[in-house]
């Protein structure tokens, strides 16, 4: 037999390496991970970024996109000074446009006016209704199929009468009451603006009239 005490120092030494070195390889990997753990808030914020500012873009896009429509459809508001237009309105009309009243049917005087031209209304001049969307609807009151844009009048709840609930029409730059608006129009909307003709004015076309002057010469 040989003595195992010759060769202890040698195993020792041998063991005592593999030792170091698995240390040093579970030092690099903690480095490693250290590292790559550190980074992680670096890179989450990367993406963040880039996905937030894609976001920024589209919300950007669809916030203009958004504020465009409200600039086309919407009219500048004003304050009416009530003193001023009692001088300026008839009674009636300052009965029909500032206090909701109507006009007795068949009355007004373009419930039959046929004439080419928009109509305003009496109290900001704001356009309307276009002559080409007026119709005779036989209520009494004149009566369009349609608004020169959306955006210029507002549509309110008018239960004002008791057992009826009717949509109140105004005008979206001094809230004139105009009339109201119901579904019995002809096609294809189906709408029939009944307008008070007190709460309207007529600026008739020129385009007629250059038309016809023209063909004169």
């Amino acid at each position: 037999m040989f003595s195992l005490s010759r060769y202890a120092p040698w195993a020792r030494n041998i063991a005592l390496s593999c030792i170091a070195n698995k240390h040093r390889g579970n030092l690099n990997q903690l480095k490693t991970g250290v590292i790559a753990v550190s980074a992680l808030p670096y890179a989450r914020c990367f993406a963040d970024s880039r996905q937030g500012g894609n976001d920024g873009d589209e919300g950007g896009k669809t916030t203009n996109s958004r504020a465009r429509a409200n600039m086309e459809n919407k009219s500048e508001k004003i304050t009416v000074n009530k003193e001023e237009l009692r001088k300026r309105l008839t009674p009636l009309q300052y009965q029909v446009t500032q206090e909701a009243g109507t006009e007795r049917p068949f009355t007004g005087c373009y419930n039959k006016h046929n004439e080419k031209g928009m109509y305003q209304c009496i109290v900001c001049h704001q356009d309307l209704f276009s002559s080409d969307t007026k119709y005779d609807s036989g209520c009494g009151w004149p009566a369009f199929n349609d608004v020169v844009d959306k955006g210029k009048v507002t549509l309110h709840r008018d239960a004002s009468i008791p057992g009826m609930v009717r949509t109140e029409v105004r005008c979206s730059k001094c809230s004139a009451h105009m009339g109201h608006v119901f579904d019995d129009g002809p096609p294809p909307k189906h709408r029939r603006y009944c307008i008070n003709s007190a709460s309207i004015d007529f600026v008739k076309s020129t385009t007629s009239t250059s038309t016809t002057t023209s063909s004169k010469k």
